[in-house]
């Protein structure tokens, strides 16, 4: 077997972008190599190469023989799954690739991003570290507060809001009998408002904020985002918070010598101007954010992340965003089962108003603990009222059922 140039792929339980990785690195000229989790990965055949990973159980020893059993020279880490950023950081060093600078470690944990944020002035609000199994519930000066894990919250995965000492000690039993007593977690006061979310380019250490989104509701109950999500922003509050915001995440950037990247990072407008950091993820939005972001600024964050992958410049994006009004409007399950009867994509892009969609026809919701958005769909409008009547139409369009 010969031995050839390929970038390594990181995907885990089918999350990872790895279609459209692939078709940015072939448009790149580069050799794709899948690497997960799953012999029967369905992904496997888009790619020159698959290395199959335990990534729970598995060292870097077991990783290194798999890339020289399969005659892989490692060229670059694609990686956007936040569980698996440490070992992006540690096979990045191993092979001298990017993807293992020092800021990533803070980035690896959200206690440490608060610890940077409190202790650089960039934030004063409370929090604390701790386990699932041994966190001090006295400990806590005031509620509201949100218990998360520490790592690895993508799809709001086991996110927990407390108003009371009893519920916060509910919560971390609950998070204890799902995830282990030793899970790392970060306790964080709540504070009231509108979240938002604020996706850009860093370029040498300056981070560009340049496609924020309003999220108009939120689920209590399981305490993330649900319903529309509107870009730009339609409250003014938001607006003036998400640029305060982008402010202190580029500092933030700057002291840790973070120079090469996409954030995508999610906070708060509360009442009086009140700005607060919810989450930094060193990646971008999941779902349509992607095709959100090209549309309205000409940017695909994919290319940006493959590029740094390689160790290629960042181009600053432009300055001022398309002039135009998106809804992103995702369908999130709220009951275990199968989806059935679910309308067709084909007939929900046939709508006038929407730009682009998916929709998951054989999915399966396990467990109510993470999101499970079985379909979404990009709607467009001249202003922010016909925007509003689209978002309607296209709703009262969508049903599915979950058996």
């Amino acid at each position: 077997m010969n031995d050839f140039e390929g970038v390594l792929v990181f995907s885990r339980r089918g999350a990872g972008a790895v279609r459209a990785v692939v078709e940015v690195l072939r448009e790149k000229g580069q050799r794709p190599v899948l690497v997960s989790e799953r012999p029967n990965d369905p992904n496997r055949d888009l790619c020159d190469a698959h290395l199959v990973i335990d990534w729970d159980e598995q060292d870097l020893k077991h990783f290194v023989a798999a890339v020289e059993a399969a005659g892989v020279v490692p060229a670059g880490i694609v990686n956007v799954v936040e569980s698996l950023m440490a070992w992006q950081i540690a096979v990045a060093r191993l092979y001298g690739l990017p993807g293992g600078e020092k800021a990533r470690e803070t980035f690896l944990s959200k206690a440490r991003v608060r610890t940077v944020m409190r202790d650089n002035g960039y934030s004063d609000l409370w929090f604390a570290g701790g386990f699932a199994g041994s966190f001090e519930v006295g400990s806590v000066p005031r509620y509201p507060v949100i218990v998360k894990p520490a790592r690895d919250t993508g799809g709001s995965r086991l996110v927990r809001k407390a108003d009371t000492p009893e519920e916060l000690g509910a919560a971390l039993d609950a998070i204890a009998d799902a995830a282990g007593d030793e899970t790392e977690l970060v306790i964080e006061e709540y504070i009231e408002g509108v979240e938002f979310s604020v996706d850009g380019p860093v370029v040498d250490g300056v981070f560009h904020g340049i496609f924020v989104v309003e999220k108009t509701q939120h689920n209590e109950q399981r305490h993330h985002d649900a319903g529309l999500r509107l870009h730009p922003p339609v409250s003014a509050g938001v607006t003036t918070a998400a640029r305060e915001l982008s402010g202190k995440v580029g500092a933030l950037c700057r002291d840790l010598e973070f120079s090469q990247g996409w954030l995508h990072v999610e906070g708060r407008a509360g009442a009086g101007g009140a700005v607060e950091l919810v989450e930094i993820n060193v990646r971008s939005g999941g779902g349509l954010y992607r095709v959100a972001t090209r549309h309205a600024c000409h940017i695909d964050p994919v290319d940006v992340v493959v590029s740094v992958a390689l160790g290629q410049p960042s181009r600053t994006p432009r300055d001022t965003p398309r002039d135009c009004r998106l809804a992103l409007i995702p369908f999130d399950a709220d009951r275990v089962g199968d989806v059935v009867d679910i309308t067709p994509l084909e007939e929900m892009k046939a709508l006038p108003e929407v730009l682009d969609g998916y929709v998951l026809d054989s999915y399966r919701v396990y467990s109510l603990d993470y999101e499970n958005f079985v379909a979404e769909f990009l709607v467009h409008g001249d202003d922010a009222a016909h925007l509003l009547d689209a978002c309607r139409r296209v709703t009262s369009a969508f049903s599915y059922r979950i058996a």
